[in-house]
């Protein structure tokens, strides 16, 4: 079964623009013995989704691997940035509540 890793979980994302879609770059690792599949990725401070899973079905991990995501992120004012975010998955770690990731920057 697969097993959902961000490290750090707290991910620098650097400086962003204010009031602009900033492209943040997300590494996620498998550290299971089986794929995958990713399902949904949401912020839960600015109630927004990042990634959806269409018809065709999530984003697969193969066991082992990694896989960096681009998540639009658009800071609404000037100042310190966190956004905490789910990652919904199919992953052994993954109860249903989603796994917990910040993202932490600073918006100008």
């Amino acid at each position: 079964m697969g097993v959902i890793l961000v490290n750090p979980r707290k991910v620098d994302v650097g400086e962003l623009a204010a009031n602009r879609e900033n492209e943040v770059r997300l590494v996620i690792e498998n550290e299971g013995d089986a794929a995958l599949i990713l399902s949904r990725i949401v912020s839960t401070k600015f109630d927004t989704e990042y990634f959806v899973a269409g018809e065709a079905g999530g984003i697969e991990i193969a066991a082992g691997q990694k896989y960096t995501i681009k998540l639009p992120v658009k800071p609404s004012e000037p100042g310190n940035f966190l956004d905490t975010i789910l990652i919904y998955s199919d992953a052994r770690n993954d109860i249903g509540k989603g796994y917990k990731a910040l993202l932490s920057g600073t918006a100008k």
